[in-house]
C-alpha cells in the first residue's frame, strides 16, 4: 500500500510540476504570478474533450495531445497580445501584469461557465482496461501515462532552458530584460516565446487533468493553487525547485487524503506554504529564487 500511495503521489505531483513549471517560467521572466495560466488549462481541457468526443471512432490520443498543445500556445499568444503586450511597451509595474492575469483567468472561467455550466464532464475513456500490473502491484494506466509524459516534457524543458541558445536568452532576459535588449536580444520576442512555452504546458496539463479527473470551468484555477504552493516551496522563478516541490507536494497530498481525508489536506498544504514563507521565503532553491523576487 505504501508503494501504491507513493506512486500515485508522484503521478499527481508530476501534473503539479507541469503547472508549476509554466508558473515559474513566466515569473522568472516577467516577475509576476500568471494566474491566466489556470484559465488556459481549463479551456484546453474542454478543447481536448470536444475534439476527442467529436469523432467516431475517437481519434488517436496523441493527436488530441497535439491539438491541446497547439490550442494552449495559441490562446496564450492571444492573451499576451491582448493583456500583456501593451503593458510591456509601457514598462508597467508587475502589479498591473498580475491584475491583468487575474482578470483573464476570471473572464475565461466565466465564459466557460456561461457556455457549459458548472457540471463536471467525464472525459471519454482512453484505455479499455484502466489498470495494469507492475512489480506485483495494480496501477492505473492513466497515472503511468501522465507520469511518463510529464517526465519527458520536464526533461525537454530543462534541456531547452539549460542547453540551448533560446534558453540562454530566456535566462538573460530573466536577469535583466533591458540589458539583454542592448546586448542584441529581442526581449519582447523572448517574453512572448516564454509565454507560448508556458501555453504549451497548459495545453497538455489541461488534457491530463481532464483525463484523470473531470472537466469543469474551475479546473485550471483550482489546480493553479497547487502550482502556486509548489512554486513558493520550490522557490519562485526556479524551475528545478518547483518540480521537486511539486512531486513532494503530490506525495504528501495522497498520503494525507488516505489517512485523514480530503477535508484536512488543503489546510495542511497551505500551512506548509505559510511555514516556508515565514522560515525560508526564498524556497528550497535558495539564492536564485531570492534574486528573482
Amino acid at each position: 500500500m505504501g508503494f501504491q500511495l507513493v506512486l500515485n503521489g508522484i503521478s499527481m505531483g508530476a501534473v503539479y510540476a507541469l503547472i508549476g513549471a509554466g508558473f515559474a517560467l513566466v515569473f522568472g521572466v516577467l516577475k509576476f504570478s500568471n494566474f491566466a495560466h489556470g484559465g488556459i488549462v481549463s479551456a484546453c481541457a474542454f478543447i481536448g474533450y470536444f475534439f476527442q468526443a467529436a469523432f467516431s471512432p475517437a481519434p488517436p490520443f496523441w493527436l488530441t495531445v497535439l491539438v491541446c498543445c497547439f490550442a494552449g500556445m495559441l490562446l496564450t499568444f492571444i492573451v499576451d497580445m491582448l493583456a500583456y503586450y501593451r503593458l510591456r511597451q509601457k514598462n508597467s509595474i508587475s502589479l498591473f501584469f498580475f491584475l491583468a492575469s487575474v482578470t483573464v483567468a476570471i473572464l475565461v472561467e466565466q465564459i466557460l461557465t456561461v457556455n457549459f455550466g458548472t457540471m463536471m464532464i467525464s472525459f471519454p475513456p482512453v484505455f479499455l482496461d484502466p489498470t495494469m500490473s507492475m512489480f506485483g502491484f495494480t496501477v492505473s494506466k492513466i497515472d503511468m501515462m501522465i507520469l511518463a509524459i510529464a517526465v519527458v516534457l520536464l526533461l525537454l524543458l530543462t534541456l531547452l532552458i539549460e542547453r540551448s541558445r533560446i534558453g540562454l536568452a530566456i535566462r538573460a532576459v530573466a536577469i535583466n530584460a533591458r540589458v539583454s535588449y542592448f546586448m542584441g536580444i529581442n526581449s519582447s520576442l523572448i517574453v512572448t516565446g516564454t509565454l507560448v512555452i508556458a501555453g504549451f504546458l497548459a495545453g497538455i496539463t489541461g488534457l491530463m487533468l481532464g483525463v484523470k479527473y473531470s472537466i469543469f470551468p474551475a479546473l485550471g484555477p483550482s489546480m493553479m493553487l497547487k502550482g502556486l504552493i509548489a512554486s513558493v516551496i520550490g522557490g519562485l522563478g526556479s524551475l528545478s525547485g518547483t518540480v521537486f516541490a511539486a512531486v513532494l507536494l503530490g506525495v504528501v497530498e495522497i498520503i494525507c487524503v488516505f489517512y485523514w481525508g480530503s477535508e484536512i489536506t488543503p489546510v495542511l498544504l497551505f500551512g506548509i506554504m505559510l511555514v516556508f514563507l515565514l522560515v525560508r521565503p526564498q524556497g528550497l532553491a535558495g539564492r536564485f529564487a531570492q534574486e528573482k523576487a
